[in-house]
């Protein structure tokens, strides 16, 4: 039943469905489906949505477009379908892979990512947060919990907007293990976290990190935030995404993951360098900021954005 579920699912949420009409700030509107999903719509079209249903495996945004209807994101595509988009999962808990699935090979995850009780919506007149429990389990094990609040705003005037992430996981009784495949056995080892996956659609990848890197030079090295865009569609619409790491995370500046050959991809990989035990009963949060722009990404933009970022964390966290 459940592997009908996420076929039925994926299907729906498949395809971007914001038009390529620009919409005005005053025409933007939240629209809530309890238990579900929480979007941004002009009209009937929808900016950006946030599917958190239960059972449907772990919560992701899609469609991410920017103002003019430009879709960044890939929903579950051939090559990877268990990439959700723009997500957060770990790869593996204890040694079960919480990351691959939705293929023919794996129907259902291994480990499961559950949405557990009812979400908590707020809806305000330019910002909208999401705030809900999880469980990671093995077996009839819930080996790790986590407290989610997603807070997204309507766009800017420059046609911007920030998604911000506050994960906090807690290890109910036992140590758990947080790894992924190491990098140093595996050429595509490393990754894991929160994660894009671009849209089929954007070619000629432009990736910039806040320490001078560009593209593939940028994989496995520290960097306060990186910004991920391309060209969209016949058009040739450059736009992207940033990501911001916040300085009070561990492990700040984090490694980042980096994939520019036969898919767009990246990722605040948070373990690249190493694994992280988690002892029972502590607790561990990450903070990120995810930034979906028009146009080409830019170093000078991109340096200013990170400052932002960290005044407007520090004066929430206050």
């Amino acid at each position: 039943m459940l592997k009908k579920r996420l076929v039925l699912y994926t299907v729906l949420s498949a395809t971007c469905v914001f038009g390529a009409e620009p919409a005005g700030q005053s025409a933007y509107r939240w629209h809530h489906e309890p238990g579900r999903a929480v979007s941004l719509r002009a009209g009937e079209k929808t900016l950006w949505s946030y599917h958190f249903a239960a059972g449907e495996g772990f919560p992701y945004f899609h469609p991410v477009a920017t103002p003019d209807g430009t879709c960044l994101t890939a929903l579950a595509p051939a090559d990877h379908p268990w990439h959700r988009a723009v997500w957060f999962s770990w790869k593996y808990l204890n040694g079960v892979n919480y990351w691959d699935w939705g293929g023919k090979r794996v129907a259902v995850p291994d480990g499961r990512t559950r949405r557990t009780g009812e979400e908590i919506v707020e809806l305000g007149p330019k910002r909208a947060s999401v705030t809900f429990d999880l469980q990671y389990a093995s077996a009839d094990e819930v080996v790790l919990t986590e407290r989610r609040r997603v807070t997204v705003e309507q766009p800017r005037a420059d046609g911007s907007y920030a998604l911000d992430w506050h994960l906090t996981f807690t290890a109910p009784d036992k140590d758990v293990l947080l790894e992924r495949t190491p990098p140093d056995e595996k050429p595509w080892g490393g990754y894991g976290g929160l994660s894009y996956r671009a849209t089929g659609a954007m070619r000629q990848f432009r990736v910039i990190d806040s320490e001078g890197r560009r593209g593939a030079e940028a994989h496995g090295k520290p960097a306060r935030c990186m910004d991920f865009s391309g060209l969209v569609g016949p058009a040739g619409t450059p736009a992207g995404v940033a990501m911001f790491d916040h300085p009070d995370n561990p492990r700040h500046p984090s490694p980042w993951y980096v994939s520019v050959k036969g898919m767009g991809y990246f990722n605040p990989a948070f373990l690249f360098a190493e694994p992280y035990t988690l002892p029972a009963g502590k607790s561990l949060t990450l903070r990120y900021r995810l930034l979906v722009h028009p146009g080409a990404g830019d170093a000078a933009r991109l340096r200013k954005k990170y400052e932002s970022f960290v005044v407007t964390a520090f004066m929430r966290s206050r």
